[in-house]
């Protein structure tokens, strides 16, 4: 059985999607059940390690993907113990309750590990984290690690799929008609959700253990990302307007470069790094946002 933690947020829903009809799934959820994407869900807090580990012991998962986590770069930054205890002790309580049960784990990490200056960060560079997000994730990798040699440390980010509240928001503000404002020297690299399902199943049924850049092959600016999507479409493109972050780095909390270097994981895992373009047309032919 696979159990997939943080199964009412957007990626959780989606790998749920994803691997519902590969294989056996349960989510779980903190406050708000989700969508019936999987068999069932159940409700856990992963900062009470005697829940999780009564839980675990109670479902008994042969995998775990562990998606769960506060994502709020402007909540983090303000409420860093708060990011710790969910996105480092919440996934060391994760990581020993899959250890409990002799279970595999995948945790959903981020790019924002790295200070995010230079980008294009290759697996083994150095993570310097700007942020307390960033930083809590990090130390969510360590603790992970340090308890398994079963462990995958997926790092992602940009995600996109079904139910993006970016993109939604992106068309509706095209469709009225109005000027978007895009920045042209912020950079990461987009992730299709459907392509991170097909990664994380390849590294499970190669039973892989480490860290891993689980991100689309291609580096992008956001005016990049969103002149993409409205070239999909069919979108009036021309309403995007290229602008630059500089001045509004501090309260937006934005990182120049994020972007992730795919090379040794594509080395391991030998499958299709989707480019942005082939991304949102998967998307569309599922059926789009």
């Amino acid at each position: 059985m696979l159990l997939i933690t943080g199964g009412s947020g957007f990626v959780g829903q989606n790998l749920a999607r994803y691997f519902g009809p590969r294989r056996r799934t349960v989510t779980t959820y903190f406050t708000h059940p989700p969508s019936a994407s999987a068999e069932r869900s159940i409700q856990l807090d992963i900062r009470d390690a005697n829940t999780v580990f009564s839980a675990f012991d109670r479902e008994r998962p042969e995998v775990v993907i562990h998606a769960a986590g506060n994502k709020n770069l402007k909540l983090c930054e303000d409420n860093p113990d708060e990011a710790y205890q969910v996105n480092a002790a919440g996934t060391q309580n994760v990581a020993r309750a899959c250890r409990r049960v002799g279970a595999r784990l995948i945790y959903l990490s981020t790019d924002l590990v790295f200070s995010c200056v230079e980008g294009n960060y290759k697996e083994s560079d150095l993570p310097e984290p700007a942020l307390a997000y960033g930083r809590s994730k990090l130390l969510g990798e360590s603790f992970a690690l340090a308890e398994s040699d079963q462990v995958a440390v997926c790092r992602s980010g940009g995600i996109y799929g079904k139910g993006s509240p970016l993109l939604k928001w992106f068309v509706s503000e095209i469709e009225a008609g109005k000027t978007v404002e895009c920045f042209t020297d912020v950079f990461n690299t987009p992730t299709y959700v459907d392509n991170l399902g097909e990664m994380m199943e390849t590294i499970l049924e190669q039973h892989l253990a480490g860290v891993f850049h689980t991100v689309g092959r291609e580096r992008v600016s956001r005016f990049e990302f969103f002149r993409a999507y409205a070239e999909t479409l069919g979108l009036n493109a021309s309403l995007l307007t290229p602008v630059s972050f500089k001045g509004l780095k501090d309260t937006l909390l934005l990182q120049a470069d994020s972007s992730l270097a795919i090379a040794e994981t594509a080395k391991k895992l030998r499958l299709t790094f989707n480019s942005v373009s082939e991304g949102f047309r998967r998307l569309q032919e599922s059926g789009g946002v």
